[in-house]
């Protein structure tokens, strides 16, 4: 399907970056890796959660062919509950039985290794076809980006987490897409699906941008290599059973409405918005309740930030009125089709679709934001371009420094205070970041020849002229296959 790109003409190629700057980017990124793999190490040698519980889950279905129960027989003999993966679908635990296959520290070094060769990855992909600088310079692109989520990242590398993985097969579907292979990039999109079920959004978006053969291919994808897979694994009636038990668990009792009422990970950790709109608009302690791991011990006196004392229904019932505003908000924004826009205005779209994942979650930790990467890439980029509009300046600039800024008020710490957090401080750069990419996407919604195409936006087929249309922008069009 040909894509109508309004433009008068490219934006200017930017030059190489120097190779005294290539060095020091370099070095950089080398230098926040090392410590990457020293912190991960540091958890794989303790038996450290979370991968602990990925672990257990390809374990305990390797050799017992059933879901990790989530209790482990001490030395002893006695019996401790622990934290699971209970809340993933049955294909991630599917997908870590060959790890549970080896000792743990072994299948613990495996997952760290490969978690920085997927780091790398996503750098990769963002850097030399989704940024639009120039390609070579990847690393170069990535410090900013990297530097900005540097706590995110730390402790994505500090759990072992599976958010890499996840990142790095939306931006895989993204440029496959970008560059013609449709049902490649629904494929591995689907995967993302199974790991983490949020990416389900970006199949609604490729579905509002006209893209069918990638949602058929993200379908499929989900279809197979989850229920009818399980169904071979567990049996159908197992199969059933199995996710039966994990619909209660992850979609009824753990969904914003059910984590309010039931007053369920309502500590600091958790970012998301029913959590914190709970603790600012009900007596809810922060400091207490780490209930994902009866193991972990918390002694600390109540503490609360609320400023008002609503029924706890009132306040679900105020999240689910926000969430379905923030969904119609996101399809509106989000709702023409991939045939009349620019190559900026879908990639800040797909970057934004990526924002609001974070947003609709119900329990979101530090790692998840680690999703912000893309639309940090995008606002570097677009800065780069515009730097001397105000208005492209302040969104990129201000919502980076915000970002920055939170990360920074967690120093708080030292004082033995979780307050920062328990505030809900992430979520309010969450949102700040989402407005600006909104605001900058309104900005070229009204005249898409703000942000040309650059010089290396990367499609398989070369665009071709088209005749001018009324409502298009300025200037001729250019058609580019999708």
């Amino acid at each position: 399907m040909p894509e109508a790109i309004p433009a008068t003409e490219r934006l200017p190629a930017p030059p190489r970056a120097s190779a005294r700057l290539q060095r020091v980017c370099v070095v950089t990124v080398v230098l926040v890796v090392v410590h990457f793999v020293a912190v991960g190490g540091t958890a794989v040698v303790r038996r450290a959660p979370d991968f602990e519980y990925f672990y257990k889950a390809g374990y305990s279905l390797a050799r017992t062919g059933v879901l990790d129960p989530g209790i482990d027989r001490l030395p002893d003999g006695t019996i401790e509950p622990r934290g699971t993966i209970d809340w993933y679908l049955p294909f991630v635990h599917r997908l870590m039985t060959p790890l549970g296959l080896l000792p743990i520290k072994l299948a613990g070094w495996l997952w760290l290794l490969a978690n920085v060769a997927m780091f790398f990855g996503t750098l990769w992909l963002l850097g030399r076809y989704v940024a639009g600088l120039p390609p070579d310079d990847w690393l170069v692109t990535a410090v900013v980006p990297v530097l900005a989520t540097i706590l995110f990242w730390h402790w994505e590398f500090r759990l072992n987490q599976v958010d890499n993985l996840t990142l790095l097969l939306m931006a895989a579907a993204f440029v496959l897409w970008r560059r013609g292979r449709h049902g490649l990039a629904g494929f591995w999109l689907g995967f993302a699906v199974l790991l983490k079920l949020t990416p389900a959004l970006l199949l609604v978006w490729f579905g509002l941008k006209r893209q069918r053969r990638v949602v058929a291919a993200g379908l499929a994808t989900v279809l197979l290599a989850g229920p009818a897979s399980d169904a071979l694994v567990f049996g159908p009636r197992g199969a059933q059973e199995v996710y039966s038990a994990w619909f209660e668990r992850a979609v009824t009792r753990s969904s914003s409405r059910g984590l309010i009422v039931n007053q369920i990970e309502m500590d600091w950790r958790n970012q998301g918005v029913g959590a914190v709109l709970c603790r600012w608009l009900h007596p809810t302690s922060y400091s207490l309740r780490f209930d994902n791991d009866p193991r972990i011990k918390i002694d600390r006196e109540p503490a609360f930030v609320n400023v008002a004392e609503l029924s706890l229904p009132s306040v679900a019932r105020a999240v689910e009125v926000l969430m379905i505003a923030g969904l119609a908000g996101l399809v509106w924004v989000c709702r023409k089709p991939a045939v009349h826009l620019t190559a900026w205005q879908l990639r800040l779209e797909w970057a934004l679709v990526l924002l609001a994942m974070l947003w609709f979650m119900p329990v979101l930790r530090r790692y998840h934001f680690i999703w912000m990467t893309p639309a940090l890439t995008l606002l570097v980029s677009t800065a780069y371009y515009r730097w001397r509009s105000w208005h492209w300046r302040f969104a990129s600039v201000g919502s980076m420094v915000l970002l920055v800024l939170g990360q920074a008020a967690l120093l708080s710490r030292l004082a033995d205070t979780d307050v920062v957090e328990g505030v809900g401080v992430f979520q309010f750069t969450l949102v700040a970041m989402m407005v600006a990419v909104v605001w900058l996407l309104r900005r070229l919604d009204r005249d898409p020849s703000e942000l040309a195409p650059d010089a290396f936006e990367r499609i398989r087929h070369p665009p071709a002229p088209l005749p001018p249309s009324p409502g298009q922008g300025r200037g001729n069009l250019l058609a580019e296959h999708v």
